[in-house]
Order: structure tokens, then sequence, then C-alpha cells
């Protein structure tokens, strides 16, 4: 019985540093996540351009910034199944498309507005046309005039 005990201590001390390693590594690895994700919530919740209650794009869907956290960020999206919450870890955000609405009244032009752009440009090109003609035109019967009342005199 002695030499199994022996035999156990003898295993447990040569097992307890290898232990304690990994524990350690465990620990490091944990310990980066965490200053990773803290370090980029706080990069994303002292970035000017977002606020907590900002409408945002988030990969092409309408969301709210709910609350920055430290280690991650709740997004209120509205989707086709109703309004729900995202949670986003502060490390991915930058790998997400995110944009944020500045106003959302704000439209592009319908074809009919273009058409009515485009026609008025239309619409002065031709009218300087016109009038550039209408001058040469004049130049030219004055032209004739004048020499009409050469020859009728002469």
């Amino acid at each position: 019985m002695e030499a199994f005990d022996k035999l156990g201590l003898d295993v447990a001390s040569m097992l307890l540093p290898w232990i304690a390693i990994l524990i350690s590594i465990s620990a490091a690895f944990w310990f980066k996540d965490f200053a990773t994700n803290f370090m980029q919530g706080l990069k994303f919740r002292f970035n000017p351009a977002f606020n907590e209650g900002d409408e945002v794009l988030l990969d092409g869907e309408q969301a709210i910034i709910v609350k920055i956290g430290l280690r991650e960020t709740v997004f209120g999206c509205y989707g086709s199944r109703g309004y729900t919450w995202r949670y986003v870890a502060n490390d991915r955000i930058g790998t997400l498309k995110l944009e944020k609405i500045i106003n959302k009244d704000l439209h592009l032009d319908t074809d009919e507005e273009k058409g009515r752009r485009i026609q008025a440009m239309i619409d002065k090109a031709q009218d300087d046309q016109i009038n550039s003609n209408k001058k040469e035109i004049e130049i030219i019967k004055n032209g004739r005039k004048k020499k009409r009342r050469g020859q009728a005199s002469g």
C-alpha cells in the first residue's frame, strides 16, 4: 500500500507543475480576450460617431444601439422576426458593416425628379443654342442688307 501512496505522490508531484502551467495559460488567454473586448468596448464607447440610441444599419438591417458594454454591445434589430436584440462581442464590431442613419427622411431623387432635372438641362442647352443661332442669323441678315444697299447705290 505504501508503494501506491508513494507512486501517487510521485505522479501528483509530476502533474502539479503541468496543471499549474495549463491553468496559467488558460487564465492568460481568458485575460487576453477580456482585455481585447474591454479595449474595443472603450474605443467604441468613446467614438463620437456612435452613441447609445443611435439608429444604424447593422449588416444591412435597421437597428438601434441599445447598450455599449465593456465586453459586448447590444443592438435592437428590426427584421422579419420582429424587434430582436443582437449581442455582439466588442472585438467583432470592427468586422461588421455598421452604418449610421443620419436623416432617414432624406431620400434619393425619384425617376420623375431626375427626368425633370434632365429636361431642364436640355431646355437650357437648347435655349442657349437658339439664342446663339438667333444672333448669328441677325449678323448674316445685317451683312446682306449692307451689301444690297451698297449695290443699289453703286
